[in-house]
């Protein structure tokens, strides 16, 4: 009788458990099916999720629709970003947490370390057809006010990440050729600057940290694109100088960008070279923009460690002036400010503060000087924190992004009496075929 009572027992059990779980179940589906709750962008990823695809004959026959009908099911699900944290903090809970990879880790080529006598050229050369490395898609989106990125694996130590590095001969070689042949270009027109920028895991990662991991070594690697860049070229090392300040707040920990008192450092080496007396840090009016959790945060899956310590957007505002113009990516020219207050955005836009973030061309004018002095620089987001200094230092200050310009830099150049153009590059961009290419694209004649 005990048995049989037992038995019903357990049998009501089962069939409440599986009600309970297809009951679950159910509503998730209905819940699913309910159009407006579904998300279309994703501020953490900074990217638009997928659309409902458009039926064609030629899709439904190929089976391509339904692909399609699956990808934007699985990507636009309701409280999609909730269900991605909260995985994250059920993996803290099961003890992974203090050291993570996210990513495909890869190793880069040999750096050569004899460059004597070699000069890298674009003779011939045309824009690779090749597709970016798995571990440097680009995301783009159509809001100016949301960053782009270009992320590698991600390494995460604590409250800090890191993205690895990967040396790739042949682009890096690309790359030094696409500043050599601007030189030659505009020789007895304009001076041509180089920086390439190093990340934050070539300066601020321990070095014995770095010896057990599997990435190329930035120094080497900027040294050898500095070695095959010819002597037109003014090139401008700034590895050195950074990892001077590694202690000091020049990297953000949850984004791949460094911060602005990092790319100040390269604004006082480019002073050196330029002649120029650079403006004291602690003679700008700083603007404060707390909560920031960037690129690091999102590719790592919202890691709790890294939520648990967001970083601060310090910005410096130039003296001669705030103003400037921009063209967007649709053509439209919108008068922004350089240093914008970020502080009700969120948490994944506050880099967002620097120039009204990546445009195809940006223009300041200075009103305190009148000598029709002109810079243009040729950058991908991470100039984005540099351009504010040379404010002071310039009539004009033109920025192109060569990711999205669609002009000729000589025409731009002649056009607008320029005498100084600064190639700016995190070291990312170097070894990143879709980087190159429109490198290329603006640059070669």
């Amino acid at each position: 009788m005990r048995r049989r009572e037992r038995n019903r027992i357990l049998e009501r059990t089962a069939i409440i458990k599986n009600a309970v779980f297809f009951g679950i179940l159910g509503i998730g589906a209905i819940i699913a099916l309910i159009i407006p709750l579904r998300p279309t962008k994703s501020e953490v990823e900074k990217r638009e999720l997928a659309k409902f695809p458009e039926f064609t004959i030629g899709g439904f026959l190929d089976g391509s629709y339904f692909a399609g009908i699956d990808s934007w099911y699985s990507d636009t699900f309701p409280f999609r970003e909730f269900f991605i944290e909260a995985n994250s903090v059920l993996q803290s809970l099961n003890g992974i947490g203090s050291v993570q990879i996210h990513g495909n880790v890869q190793a880069g080529d040999e750096i050569p370390d004899d460059t004597e006598g070699k000069v890298a050229t674009l003779d011939d050369v045309k824009p690779s057809e090749e597709e970016p490395s798995s571990e440097a898609q680009s995301t783009e989106v159509d809001d100016p006010n949301v960053q782009t990125q270009v992320l590698g694996p991600v390494f995460v130590a604590g409250d800090s990440a890191y993205e690895f590095y990967r040396f790739t001969k042949g682009t890096s070689e690309q790359y030094a050729a696409v500043i050599n042949y601007a030189a030659d270009m505009l020789d007895g027109v304009a001076n041509v600057y180089d920086i390439i920028v190093p990340n934050s895991m070539g300066i601020v990662l321990s070095d014995s940290i770095k010896a057990n991991i599997n990435t190329s070594d930035q120094k080497e690697a900027m040294n050898y694109m500095f070695g095959v860049m010819s002597d037109k070229v003014k090139k401008i090392n700034i590895y050195d100088t950074l990892k001077q300040h590694k202690n000091e707040y020049i990297y953000f920990r949850t984004d791949h960008h460094w911060t602005q008192l990092g790319a100040y450092y390269a604004y006082v080496d480019y002073c050196k070279a330029k002649g120029l007396t650079p403006n004291s840090i602690d003679s700008y009016e700083v603007q404060q923009f707390p909560g920031f959790l960037g690129s690091f945060y999102a590719d790592s899956g919202k890691a709790p460690e890294l939520a648990k310590n967001p970083d601060v957007v310090n910005a410096y505002v130039p003296k001669a002036t705030n103003s400037m113009t921009y063209v967007d990516k649709k053509g439209n020219e919108t008068k922004w400010n350089i240093i914008y207050d970020v502080s009700g955005w969120s948490t994944a836009t506050k880099y967002s503060t620097f120039i009204g973030g990546d445009n195809p061309l940006a223009t300041i004018v200075n009103p305190e000087k009148n000598d029709g002095s002109a810079v243009v620089v040729i950058k991908e987001s991470y100039g984005n924190a540099f351009v504010p200094f040379l404010v002071d230092h310039y009539n004009y200050v033109y920025v192109i992004d060569y990711r999205y310009y669609q002009g000729k830099l000589k025409d731009f150049v002649v056009s607008h009496n320029v005498s100084d153009v600064i190639y700016i590059n995190n070291i990312m961009a170097t070894g990143t075929n879709l980087r190159i290419n429109d490198l290329i694209r603006i640059t070669k004649e």
